[in-house]
């Protein structure tokens, strides 16, 4: 029955219970993002869940466990601000694989209000590379040397090389 119920759960969110409120984020390697997923009066003491894959196949990451407090797990953090009916989820150092859809779920009986958020991770630069050091003295290693002038025998003449 349950199963069933699921079934039929999944079938009406298909069309039903998807906000057409798409929240974007675009973060960068390495990087963080924050998400704010606000929801309306009466859901603020439901379980609130952040979700990442399309619908069907969707996985949670994180789920609030308590109210008025920060949740963490991994590189994944969740606080829900009862007050201001918002649940914010930050991802701390960003990958490619992060370049996926989420949701943002209020998990409770029957109709369960979400949002979808598509995250976009961009490749960190390639750092710019180190500057050649400042020529010094001590980079050079000098030679002399004593040549005879062909033209003049008597002259001395030194050639330094670095």
């Amino acid at each position: 029955m349950r199963k069933l119920i699921s079934v039929i759960h999944f079938l009406l969110c298909a069309g039903v219970c998807v906000t057409s409120e798409v929240i974007t984020r675009r973060g960068q390697e390495g990087g963080s993002t924050s998400i704010e997923c606000p929801y309306d009066q009466g859901w603020e003491t439901y379980t609130k869940y952040f979700y990442k894959g399309i619908w069907a196949h969707r996985v949670p990451v994180i789920q609030s466990n308590q109210p008025s407090s920060w949740t963490s797990n991994g590189r994944y953090s969740l606080y829900d601000d009862r007050e201001r009916r918002v649940f914010t989820v930050i991802i701390s150092n960003l990958t490619l694989q992060d370049t996926d859809t989420y949701w943002c779920l209020i998990g409770g009986w029957g109709f369960d209000p979400n949002t979808e958020v598509k995250i976009t991770v961009d490749r960190a630069p390639s750092p710019p590379p180190l500057p050649a050091p400042p020529l010094t003295p001590k980079s050079f290693s000098f030679t002399s040397r004593p040549l005879h002038s062909v033209t003049h025998p008597s002259t001395i003449i030194t050639m330094v090389t670095g």
